[in-house]
């Protein structure tokens, strides 16, 4: 489906199709916004018939699950932007963290491309209609909306992810730990994902800012420094959170441990008292005639209440090294 908004004198006007996008382009005044959702092909080749695209910028906004990055053609920037998309949590694909989205960036002309309903794309067209008096009639300035909407929308999965390691830190740190691997392990791939998201990103806001493109006035620049301050406050939460989700996962580990090496000493000191009654009573347990213990009166009591000393003194002792 192929969306055509045309901003002239503040007001935002949607048009049918791609037909007289060519006279539109000639006027200065004129800033056109095209968005194809879920383009078929004849629509991405009228589109390219249209401005005159390379076929490998075509390529790339065809093939899905492309790294964030920016190419530099003659007379426009070719950008993949990725932004989070709870909905696409549940894939088992690394790739489907993100929802892609492709643009197009002219003198005059801002086009997007992506395969499903992305509420980024929709946002910013929504507030630029609203309020085209309040946005710089280039499309420079709504591709900063755009990015600036694609970036913060990872803040609200941070925060949850945020709750989620607080819940398996404040249980790792307790004195029976009862932190469940799985899920500490799949927040922590969750992070990964999610980093290897935003590192692409972080260096697509920096070139934006430090590259010197024709197509982003001096005045509009300055705002991608934001998006790029963004871009490297997330990815210090995510590092600071693997971090800390490591640390919790470490304690957890450790403090099984040592719940496992307590329960070893407790096995080995009874195994010890155990072993050393079983050694009295296998000795005068051979069958052998000539033993003079054997014959005692009070030899049953005596051997007895010797093993009990033996085990009380082991009791004490094993007690005493805390191994019981």
């Amino acid at each position: 489906m192929t969306s055509v908004s045309v901003c002239r004198d503040h007001t935002v006007t949607e048009i049918a199709g791609l037909s007289g996008i060519a006279e539109m382009m000639s006027d200065e005044a004129s800033l056109i916004w095209i968005d194809l959702m879920d383009p078929s092909e004849e629509e991405l080749s009228d589109l390219e018939e249209c401005f005159g695209f390379h076929p490998l910028a075509m390529e790339d906004a065809l093939i899905q699950n492309q790294r964030a990055k920016m190419d530099e053609y003659d007379g426009y920037l070719f950008i993949t932007m990725r932004g989070y998309d709870p909905a696409l949590e549940a894939g088992d694909d690394e790739a489907a963290a993100g929802r892609e989205v492709d643009v197009f960036l002219g003198s005059r002309y801002l086009v997007t491309i992506h395969r499903t309903g992305c509420a980024f794309v929709t946002e910013t067209r929504s507030r630029w209609a609203q309020r085209p008096g309040r946005m710089p009639n280039e499309p420079a300035f709504l591709l900063y909306v755009l990015l600036d909407t694609i970036v913060d929308s990872y803040f609200p999965a941070m925060d949850e992810l945020d709750d989620q390691i607080d819940a398996v830190e404040d249980a790792a740190y307790m004195p029976q730990p009862t932190v469940d691997v799985a899920p500490a392990l799949a927040i922590k791939r969750r992070l990964l994902v999610l980093r290897r998201t935003m590192a692409p990103m972080r260096d697509l806001a920096n070139s934006l800012l430090r590259a010197d493109l024709e197509l982003i006035p001096s005045s509009t620049r300055i705002y991608f420094q934001d998006v790029y301050d963004h871009t490297l406050r997330l990815l210090e939460q995510i590092d600071l959170n693997r971090d800390i989700l490591t640390g919790a996962l470490e304690a957890q580990l450790a403090q099984t441990s040592n719940h496992l090496n307590q329960i070893m000493r407790n096995l080995t000191s009874v195994a010890a008292i155990l072993m050393i009654l079983a050694l009295i009573t296998g000795i005068y347990g051979m069958n052998f005639r000539h033993m003079p213990e054997l014959d005692w009166r009070y030899g049953y009591h005596v051997t007895l209440a010797l093993m009990a000393g033996i085990s009380i003194g082991l009791v004490v002792y094993f007690k005493r090294i805390r191994w019981l």
